[in-house]
């Protein structure tokens, strides 16, 4: 696994450039804010416990983890009828030793880039001082789908 910053892009690279997924630097932001929650639920699931989590972090993206399968996807989703998203086949599977490994690039990344470690998420922009901006946000509404 390699990684590639391009502003506003960081694209993570697995098996020989077969998979890929790339998010820009809000959606970098929102991940590494839920990095502990990945974090424990990864624990949970090497303990033995059933797991199902799944957190959306900007755009179409989503982490999940999920018992029966000992890794932590990172994937794109699409609108699956009005109130459900289902995967696509971009992004990666991370394999619990390959997720400690990704924490520590994680760590390495920001101490290296500093736009990285800055970044902050859409939902503490202006753009959501408002309902009405975190409902046209893109990142966070995604499918334009109205919530009122």
């Amino acid at each position: 696994m390699y990684l590639i910053f391009n502003s506003p892009y960081l694209t993570w690279y697995h098996q020989n450039n077969i998979t890929n997924c790339s998010i820009c630097l809000r959606r970098w932001a929102q991940f590494r804010q839920i990095s502990d929650q990945i974090e424990a639920n990864a624990k949970r699931l090497a303990d033995g416990d059933a797991v199902i989590y799944r957190e959306h972090f900007g755009g179409g993206y989503y982490v999940s983890i999920t018992s029966g399968f000992l890794c932590i996807d990172v994937r794109f989703f699409v609108p699956n009828g009005q109130t459900n998203v289902q995967p696509t086949r971009w992004g990666l599977a991370f394999r619990l030793p390959k997720w400690l490994v990704m924490k520590e690039i994680m760590e390495k990344i920001d101490a290296t880039y500093p736009t990285l470690a800055t970044a902050v998420p859409c939902i503490m922009t202006e753009y959501h001082t408002n309902q009405m901006g975190m409902i046209s946000c893109h990142e966070c509404n995604p499918f334009n789908r109205n919530i009122m």
